[in-house]
């Protein structure tokens, strides 16, 4: 099965996870995660849209890989689950000027981001895909408030992810983020590539879902299609 993305909306984890749902994936193999025992600290920064400068836990990537580690999800969501930290834990690392290990995530660190993260691969498992595909990428401009005052979008962690991937992205005269650093780091730890048009097949089924924020977008799209 080919999963496609189209991300002409944006794209972020709670997009992701609700556009899966909506294609059938079963997110029961996620539930072997247990986050009640990470490290966590009171930090107030936010990179992630709609909840800029909040008061929030957040945990290091090896606090991350720990709580993995620990889970009971079978070892192909695991997987999934290290490779998309990893991405973000790059990222983080290039903006902040620190080691992958020890950095420290916002927004993706909270347990209901560790939670969606995982629902994601495990749907991705459950629906049986064997490729991923993703539309050009289209983002927003200007600027966002967090607790250390304003960031330019698209975001630092966002911007550091660009300079290693070959998808296209294109700005929109809209003034907010539209892609996340968890959307794109989905979307590069789970090894999507860049389709100009949708992948040639069966389309067995569609999806399009929004996040909890209202960008005036119309939301992620995503279509399960059977290879010719």
């Amino acid at each position: 099965m080919i999963l496609y993305f189209d991300c002409t909306s944006g794209i972020s984890s709670d997009m992701v996870l609700n556009a899966l749902i909506q294609l059938g994936g079963n997110t029961e193999a996620s539930e072997g995660l247990d986050v009640s025992h990470g490290h966590q600290e009171s930090h107030s920064h936010e990179h992630e849209a709609g909840s800029h400068g909040d008061h929030h836990s957040h945990r290091s990537h090896k606090d991350i890989q720990g709580i993995i580690a620990r889970s009971l999800m079978p070892r192909a969501v695991k997987d999934r689950v290290r490779s998309i930290y990893q991405v973000i834990a790059q990222a983080e690392a290039k903006v902040h000027g620190s080691d992958v290990e020890n950095v420290h995530f916002h927004e993706v660190g909270r347990e209901e981001a560790i939670r969606n993260i995982a629902g994601i691969a495990a749907a991705v498992e459950s629906l049986d895909i064997q490729e991923i595909y993703c539309s050009e990428i289209h983002d927003g401009k200007g600027f966002i408030e967090c607790s250390h005052g304003k960031i330019p979008v698209p975001v630092p962690a966002v911007m550091a992810m660009r300079e290693n991937c070959d998808y296209v992205f294109v700005t929109e005269d809209i003034e907010t983020e539209l892609v996340t650093p968890s959307g794109l780091g989905i979307l590069l730890g789970l090894g999507a590539k860049h389709a100009g048009t949708i992948p040639a097949g069966n389309v067995v089924k569609t999806a399009i879902a929004k996040g909890g924020r209202d960008t005036g977008k119309e939301g992620l799209g995503a279509s399960l299609i059977e290879g010719e």
